[in-house]
């Protein structure tokens, strides 16, 4: 399952996290599917598909402070956003029945949102050059996703395996914005995460720092540092309560990660992790 194993003081130094706040969230954000540290005092979300194609900006209790319409955008799947020290990026990357070849990555200068509760963004379509049907068969059915990340001057995207057996294998795709563009991206790697299934061994959402990336299922999170091509595990810590965990950030030694709502799971929180 797990190839290249650190050291266990290196384990156990990544793995003190614990719970230290959790807030209810306005039923604005009931389908929160992503989050990213703008500051100290802020934070920002969308909702996923269905819903506008808002961000809101949120405090770190998840008190709403206001909303920003994307005008040129639609909300077909959000499913995650990414920051790097300029601009945000959002994933319209969802894609449960695997057909999609709409796939959406929007970027918005991070300063816009703070100046109009209205703003546009630069768009680019892609696709995953190794996708040749749509949808696949059933055991190839490896091209959804809900977790884009920012790292080393790239955008990354990481699949969400729905394929038939399930083997816990997700596909990593690498690659650069290009504005008002219409790219093919090829396979870069791959992470097992698991052989537990869809809803333990999936990734959800991500972040990435300090040369650390981190992933979000629905039970647990998980850090890695990338090797050449090789992602190797440095933790992972299971969450304290299984729930439809789609959103999750890092600053600092802080981890935000967001619950949707759900009729059996409960309502949608807000939960805040420090590093002890």
């Amino acid at each position: 399952m797990i190839q290249n194993l650190p050291s266990l003081s290196c384990f156990i130094l990544f793995s003190l996290y614990s719970i230290a706040q959790s807030y209810s969230l306005s039923s604005e954000l009931k389908e929160i599917s992503g989050l990213e540290v703008i500051n100290d005092s802020l934070l920002v979300a969308h909702n996923d598909s269905g819903n506008s194609p808002h961000l809101y900006l949120i405090k770190p209790n998840g008190e709403v402070v206001t909303k920003v319409l994307i005008s040129n955008a639609k909300n077909i799947d959000w499913e995650d956003i990414a920051a790097d020290s300029e601009y945000l990026y959002i994933g319209d990357i969802g894609n449960n029945s695997n057909k999609r070849k709409d796939l959406t990555i929007y970027r918005i200068r991070i300063p816009e949102l703070a100046l109009s509760d209205q703003v546009t963004a630069n768009k680019m379509q892609i696709a995953y050059a190794d996708q040749k049907d749509f949808p696949p068969s059933e055991n190839e059915r490896n091209f959804d996703s809900e977790c884009l990340i920012s790292a080393y001057g790239f955008l990354w995207i990481f699949s969400k395996n729905n394929s038939k057996p399930f083997d816990g294998n997700s596909r990593v795709y690498r690659f650069k914005f290009q504005k008002d563009s219409s790219i093919s991206i090829p396979v870069y790697s791959k992470i097992d995460f698991g052989k537990d299934g869809y809803y333990f061994d999936t990734p959800t959402a991500g972040d990435f720092q300090n040369d650390t990336f981190y992933f979000s299922t629905y039970n647990r999170y998980l850090s890695y540092k990338l090797n050449g091509t090789n992602f190797n595990l440095l933790s992972e810590k299971k969450y304290p309560k299984y729930n439809q965990k789609e959103a999750f950030t890092i600053k600092d030694s802080t981890i935000w990660v967001a619950n949707e709502y759900n009729k059996l799971l409960g309502g949608a929180k807000l939960n805040q992790m420090r590093l002890k």
